[in-house]
């Protein structure tokens, strides 16, 4: 069976939707609360970045995909003479999900030169991609009976699916969106705890 690249009827909606879904507002009041008990002069960064990377990872960035396309199985042949009636099948499938992306903290490391911090984290990365089978299946098949879609090509349209919206993402800046609220989603929890007194820079190391 030849399965068509479903890239033309991609749709993507919600890019950049979760921000900080991990850390964000329940690291915020974490370090708020530090704050305030103990006071902004006695909080070292130190402290607040051994808070923030806690959490083994933080999803900075989200994107909802919708996928529909057609596959086709062309008909048998009698050895390459002819096409033998009635044995060609093809579908119409709908592949609905969300992707997600953001970064590992558990290879974050810190250093402070004065009053600069200096975060080092490794690339964004995708952290899942789930689907909606909801709203995802098959729309349409036209069988014959002589020949059945197996579930096996179904099977290899969804793999295909899951690929091609991968790659759509990541073309689509899924992975730049995810990198640019991950340094937001930290500083705000740096200034949460320690107010403008620090200036908060990243060094992002080389994707292997």
């Amino acid at each position: 069976m030849s399965v068509k690249t479903p890239v033309k009827r991609m749709q993507y909606a919600l890019i950049g939707l979760v921000v900080g879904l991990v850390v964000g507002i329940g690291g915020v009041l974490v370090v708020q609360n530090m704050n305030n008990s103990n006071g902004s002069a006695n909080v070292q960064p130190s402290v607040v970045f051994d808070r923030i990377v806690q959490k083994s990872e933080l999803v900075s960035a989200s994107q909802q995909y919708n996928i529909t396309d057609k596959s086709e199985q062309p008909a048998a042949t009698f050895f390459d003479l002819f096409d033998i009636p009635f044995t060609d099948t093809s579908f119409w499938y709908r592949y609905v999900g969300t992707i997600k992306a953001g970064v590992d903290l558990e290879t974050a490391e810190f250093s402070q030169d004065g009053d600069v911090l200096t975060v080092t984290l490794d690339q964004p990365f995708i952290i899942s991609n789930t689907p909606d089978m909801e709203a995802s299946g098959v729309l349409e098949e036209n069988n014959n009976l002589f020949a059945k879609i197996p579930l096996s090509k179904v099977d290899e349209f969804q793999r295909q699916c899951i690929q091609t919206s991968e790659a759509g993402a990541i073309d689509g800046g899924l992975l730049d969106e995810a990198r640019a609220n991950a340094e937001q989603d930290i500083k705000d929890m740096f200034n949460a705890a320690l107010g403008n007194a620090y200036t908060v820079q990243f060094a992002w190391r080389t994707a292997e």
